[in-house]
C-alpha cells in the first residue's frame, strides 16, 4: 500500500510539464478552426466533390470511347427520366443538345472542368445537379440531356426566352437558335458587369453577330443580316462599343436580353409602336422633347403613319447627325413621308419635290451639307405645326429661325415661300403667271424657230441635190471687214461667261442627275462652283457694260435716229417682215433668198434677246445673290419670282443658244462646219455679196464698201476658229442632249 508520501512523489512525477502544456494548448487553437471549416462544408459543396472526382481530372479529356463508356457502364435505367420542367415548351438549356448519333467521338475535351471556372462563376454556390438534374444518380446514364435554367432562379428570364423567336425557333427544330448557353456560357457564367461575361455590353455585340451572320439568313421583314451586322458596326452605336464605351447601345439594349421578338410583333420592343421608348431608354431628353412634337403626338394617336426614330435613323446604320452624309440624306429621309401633296391641296406637287426646287434643295442634291434643310427650319425632334406658337415657323419665330444661317434676315426676308410651286394658280398667282409666260414664250421660240432651222435643213438639201454643194469662197482676194476688235472681244466675252455660268449653274436646275454632280465636281465642289458662277456673272456684266460703252458710241457717231431707224439697227423694220415672208417662200418654193442688209430678222432676234435675257439674268442673280440687301426694299416672295425667272430665262438662252443659234450660225448647209466671221472679223467678198446682197449695194452705191475691204484671214486664224467653233458646239450640244434626256427621266 502505497502511503500519503509515496502518492504525492508519484503524482508530482505524473504531473505534465508547464512548457509542454502550452505546446498541447497552441495545437488545440490550430486544429479546432480547421475542423469546424471542415465541418461547414455545404451540401452543394458535397455533391459537387461527387462530379469533381470525375470531371475534375483532366485525364478525362483523353478517355477514348470505351474507357469512357467503362465509368459509366453498370447505369442502365428502365425508363427515360422524366423532364424536371413542367412547361411543354422547350425549357432553356446551359447548351445546345444534339442527340449523339454515330460513333462516338475519340476525345471530348469538354468533359473536363477545372474547379477555377465554376468557382469563379456566379453559380459557384450552386450543386452541379441544380441544373444538370438528370445526373443526380451516379453512375449517370451514357448520354444525358441538357442542363436547365428553368428554376426559381430565372423564372423571369424563362418566361421571357420562352415567349421568344429564340424559343420558337428550337421549338421548329432549329439546332443553331441559341439557348441560355449560346450566350451566358456554360459553366464560366459571370455577371453582366463583369468584364468577363459573354452578355458584358462590351461583348455581346460579337455573341449576337456571330450566330445571325453564320446562322441566319434574312430577317422576317428580308433585311440581310450580314448587312445589318456590318451597319450596326459601322453606325455611332456599334463603333462605341468598338472604342469601350459600355454604356452604348448594344443589340440587348434594344431588343431586349430574352425577350427577342420581331419587328412586326406588337410586343416587340422595336415594334414601331414602342421604337420611342425603346430608344428613350438612352435618350431621355430627346424623347420628352419628341412626345411634344407633332410626330410624337400621332404616334401616341396610333397613325400608323407617324415617324418614328427609326424611320429618319434608321435601325442599325445610325450615323452621327453631325456628319456630312446624314445631312444630306435628311431631305430624303422626310421626303420618303412627305413625297405627296397635302390632302386637300390644289397643287399636285409635294412638299419633298418643293423644296428639291428651290435653292436649298437644289445645292442638297450636288452634295453641299450647308444648306438649309427640312430640320433647320422645322426643327429635328421638336417639329410643330406652323400654327403652334412655339413652332419655328410660327409667324412670331420664323425671323429668328430665319437669321440662323441669315444673320441680317429681316421680317420681308422671311416672308420667303420655302415651298412655293409655281403650277398652283390658287395660292401663288404672280408665281402662275409668270411660269405660264415663259410657257409661251419658250413654246413660240422654239416652235417657230425650230421649224426654221428643219425647213432651212430640206430646202438646203435639195438645193444641193439639183445644183452641189454650196461654194466655198475661200479663193476670194478681198474680204470685208465686218466686225471690229472691239466686236470681237466683246463676243469672246460673251461665249466665256455665258458657257461658264451654264456650266455652274445649269447643274442647279438638274441636281438630282448624275452628270450635273460630275460638273459640279470639275469646279471643285458646290462652294467653288458658286464662286465661279459670281465670276462668270460679274464678266457678263462687265461685258454687258462694255456693250452698253460700244452702242453709245455708235449714237454719238451716226446719230440715234440712224440707230434706231437707219438700215443698220438692230430693231425691228418692216423689211423684216417681208424677208421673214421671203425665206418661207424659198423653203416651200425655192428661187432667190431675200437680199439681207447688216442684220437679218434672226439675228435681230438672237440680239434683242441675249441683251434683254442678260439683263433679267443679271438682275434676277443679283437679288438672288444679295437677298438680305434687297429685302430691305422688297417682300421676300419676290425671292421666288426671281428664282423662277432666273432658271427659265436660263434654260431659254441655253436651249436656244445650243440649238437655234449654232444652226442659224454654224450648222446649216452653207456654213458647216463653222463660220469663222465672228472670230476674224472678216468675210470674203464674194459670200459678202451673196450673203448681204442690200447692204452690198447700199456700200457700193455710198461708196463705202472700199473703206471696208481688208486682205483674207490667215489660214491659221481661221483654223483656230474651226476649232474653237466645233469644241463649243460639242460642249453645247452635249448639254443640249443632256437637258432632253434628263425631261424625258431617261437619265
Amino acid at each position: 500500500m502505497i502511503d500519503r508520501c509515496e502518492y504525492n512523489e508519484i503524482a508530482e512525477a505524473s504531473r505534465p510539464m508547464p512548457w509542454l502544456m502550452h505546446v498541447l494548448a497552441f495545437a488545440i487553437l490550430l486544429v479546432v478552426p480547421s475542423i469546424a471549416l471542415a465541418v461547414e462544408l455545404t451540401p452543394a459543396d458535397i455533391e459537387n466533390r461527387r462530379c469533381l472526382n470525375c470531371h475534375g481530372q483532366s485525364h478525362i479529356a483523353d478517355l477514348n470511347p470505351s474507357e469512357r463508356a467503362s465509368m459509366i457502364a453498370s447505369y442502365q435505367p428502365a425508363a427515360p427520366i422524366p423532364s424536371p420542367s413542367p412547361i411543354t415548351q422547350p425549357a432553356p438549356t446551359t447548351q445546345p443538345f444534339t442527340p449523339t448519333t454515330g460513333p462516338a467521338p475519340e476525345k471530348r475535351p469538354g468533359l473536363f472542368l477545372p474547379g477555377s471556372i465554376f468557382s469563379s462563376s456566379v453559380h459557384a454556390k450552386l450543386a452541379c445537379v441544380d441544373c444538370h438534374q438528370n445526373a443526380r444518380a451516379l453512375p449517370h446514364a451514357r448520354q444525358l440531356g441538357p442542363a436547365v435554367c428553368s428554376t426559381s432562379c430565372h423564372a423571369k428570364a424563362q418566361s421571357d426566352y420562352l415567349q421568344g423567336a429564340h424559343a420558337e425557333a428550337i421549338a421548329k427544330g432549329d439546332t443553331h437558335a441559341p439557348t441560355c448557353a449560346s450566350c451566358h456560357g456554360g459553366h464560366d457564367i459571370f455577371r453582366k458587369s463583369d468584364r468577363q461575361s459573354k452578355v458584358n455590353p462590351l461583348n455581346i455585340v460579337k455573341i449576337c453577330a456571330n450566330c445571325h451572320e453564320k446562322h441566319t439568313g434574312n430577317t422576317p421583314a428580308g433585311h440581310n443580316e450580314k448587312a445589318h451586322i456590318q451597319n450596326y458596326l459601322d453606325s455611332v452605336h456599334g463603333r462605341a462599343v468598338a472604342g469601350g464605351l459600355a454604356v452604348s447601345a448594344t443589340c440587348a439594349d434594344c431588343h431586349s436580353n430574352h425577350r427577342v421578338l420581331p419587328s412586326k410583333n406588337p410586343l416587340s420592343t422595336v415594334n414601331r409602336d414602342h421604337v420611342a421608348t425603346t430608344c428613350g431608354q438612352c435618350h431621355t431628353g430627346v424623347l420628352e422633347i419628341y412626345a411634344g412634337s407633332i410626330h410624337g403626338q400621332r404616334l401616341a394617336k396610333a397613325d400608323p403613319k407617324a415617324p418614328v426614330c427609326t424611320d429618319c435613323h434608321t435601325a442599325h446604320g445610325i450615323s452621327r447627325t453631325d456628319t456630312p452624309a446624314f445631312k444630306l440624306d435628311i431631305v430624303n429621309e422626310c421626303g420618303s413621308c412627305h413625297d405627296k401633296a397635302p390632302p386637300g391641296s390644289p397643287s399636285q406637287a409635294s412638299l419633298y419635290d418643293t423644296f428639291r426646287r428651290s435653292y436649298h434643295g437644289q445645292v442638297a442634291d450636288l452634295g453641299s451639307a450647308r444648306a438649309a434643310r427640312c430640320s433647320d427650319c422645322h426643327g429635328a425632334h421638336d417639329i410643330r405645326p406652323v400654327s403652334d406658337p412655339v413652332s419655328r415657323l410660327h409667324a412670331e419665330n420664323r425671323v429668328q429661325t430665319c437669321r440662323k444661317c441669315h444673320p441680317d434676315a429681316t421680317a420681308k426676308f422671311a416672308e420667303f415661300q420655302a415651298h412655293a410651286d409655281h403650277r398652283d394658280a390658287e395660292h401663288y398667282p404672280l408665281l402662275h403667271a409668270v411660269w405660264l409666260y415663259f410657257v409661251v414664250m419658250m413654246s413660240f421660240s422654239f416652235g417657230f424657230f425650230g421649224l426654221h432651222c428643219i425647213f432651212w435643213f430640206l430646202r438646203s438639201a435639195v438645193e444641193r441635190i439639183k445644183h452641189g454643194p454650196h461654194p466655198k469662197h475661200t479663193s476670194d482676194t478681198h474680204a470685208i471687214q465686218r466686225f471690229t476688235r472691239t466686236d470681237r472681244i466683246n463676243h469672246a466675252l460673251v461665249i466665256i461667261s455665258f458657257f461658264g455660268l451654264t456650266l455652274t449653274g445649269l447643274p442647279l436646275l438638274y441636281a438630282e442627275q448624275g452628270w450635273a454632280r460630275s460638273l459640279v465636281a470639275l469646279f471643285g465642289g458646290v462652294r467653288a462652283a458658286g464662286l465661279w458662277h459670281r465670276f462668270f456673272a460679274l464678266m457678263l456684266i462687265g461685258n454687258f457694260v462694255i456693250h452698253g460703252v460700244g452702242v453709245f458710241r455708235r449714237i454719238k457717231k451716226h446719230s440715234l435716229k440712224a440707230m434706231l431707224f437707219g438700215p443698220t439697227t438692230m430693231l425691228p423694220r418692216w423689211k423684216d417682215v417681208t424677208d421673214c415672208i421671203g425665206m418661207f417662200r424659198w423653203f416651200f418654193l425655192g428661187g432667190k433668198k431675200p437680199a439681207f442688209d447688216r442684220w437679218t430678222y434672226w439675228e435681230k432676234f438672237d440680239y434683242t434677246a441675249e441683251v434683254g435675257g442678260s439683263g433679267i439674268i443679271a438682275l434676277t442673280g443679283l437679288m438672288l445673290w444679295f437677298p438680305q440687301f434687297f429685302a430691305n426694299f422688297m417682300p421676300g416672295w419676290m425671292f421666288n419670282v426671281a428664282t423662277l425667272i432666273h432658271g427659265y430665262e436660263a434654260t431659254l438662252a441655253i436651249g436656244f443658244i445650243f440649238t437655234i443659234h449654232f444652226f442659224n450660225a454654224h450648222l446649216r448647209m452653207e456654213k458647216f462646219p463653222v463660220d469663222d466671221v465672228m472670230f476674224t472679223g472678216r468675210l470674203p467678198e464674194g459670200e459678202f455679196k451673196e450673203e448681204r446682197g442690200a447692204e452690198y449695194e447700199r456700200l457700193v452705191r455710198t461708196g463705202q464698201l472700199e473703206a471696208l475691204r481688208v486682205a483674207p484671214a490667215p489660214k491659221w486664224y481661221r483654223m483656230f476658229a474651226v476649232i474653237m467653233g466645233i469644241t463649243a458646239m460639242a460642249i453645247g450640244t452635249t448639254l443640249v442632249i443632256l437637258i432632253i434626256l434628263a425631261g424625258l427621266k431617261v437619265l
